[in-house]
């Protein structure tokens, strides 16, 4: 039966009271029920434990103590999980509506492959912007520089492709989930898949990760190990802005609306 897959999902924070209730009423109210819920808080000094005490009784496990960073956090996390895929949604973003879980499970059940990423919504100043993705080998994700065509936080992992990974690399600081998602589709060979589906909304503000500019230098350290650099420069150049005129002409006509 389709209710038997057990989705673990994770979030992790660390003084994030201003947007944590959205995240976690958006995980507690989906409509499909065989959800594992782990919070990781890294000691937060705000309103972030009261925010996470208020909606205890539906989250399946939580704790509060210091850490040396978010992949860390997120560590701990996956050491918990139990469920059969794994998504980490981050303290400041949200599941795209109450059905989505319901919707990736119904896809995933068909195959179970070893990861699914779903379609991105972005939300900025209250506005939403909704971005398709497409189909992307690990290759063609090294080639883009980035980890845009396969986003992290609509990024479904299972299990045992995860275990294989062994976590995240922590002496990343800020692009180890790019990392991450690299080594998933190489030990995978490619084996994963593209969900048709909006998964999460991806807030974008000035003290997020992809705002600062932080993850720049580390994104190059990530290339440079999975082995961007020794590609032929034509081949670097051609993959990236094919890739790239691709995902602007099927997104020409999606522009930020609402607010």
């Amino acid at each position: 039966m389709v209710d038997d897959l057990k989705i673990t999902i994770i979030t992790v924070c660390k003084n994030s009271g201003k947007y944590l209730n959205e995240t976690i009423e958006s995980v507690i109210n989906q409509t499909y029920s065989n959800i594992e819920y782990v919070v990781i808080d890294g000691g937060s000094v705000d309103a972030t434990i009261d925010i996470i005490k208020r909606h205890a009784h539906k989250i399946s496990y939580w704790m509060s103590e210091e850490d040396n960073g978010m992949y860390e956090a997120i560590n701990k996390g996956l050491k918990l999980a139990s469920g059969d895929y794994i998504l980490i949604l981050n303290s400041d973003d949200v599941l795209a509506d109450k059905n989505v879980i319901k919707c990736v499970v119904k896809q995933i059940s068909i195959q179970k492959r070893q990861y699914y990423y779903g379609n991105i919504i972005k939300l900025k100043n209250e506005k939403t912007k909704r971005v398709k993705l497409f189909q992307v080998s690990f290759q063609q994700l090294l080639l883009s520089t980035h980890g845009t065509f396969a986003p992290h936080p609509c990024f479904f992992i299972s299990a045992k492709t995860n275990r294989e990974l062994g976590g995240y690399d922590t002496n990343y600081k800020y692009a180890s989930d790019y990392d991450y998602i690299l080594r998933a589709m190489s030990v995978s060979k490619n084996s994963g898949k593209h969900l048709n589906i909006f998964v999460t909304k991806f807030r974008l503000h000035e003290n997020s990760i992809t705002a600062s500019g932080k993850i720049n230098a580390e994104r190059k350290k990530v290339l440079a190990s999975h082995g961007y650099y020794r590609q032929p420069p034509l081949k670097r150049i051609f993959g990236y802005y094919l890739l790239w005129i691709y995902y602007k002409t099927i997104n020409l006509s999606n522009n930020y609306q609402g607010g």
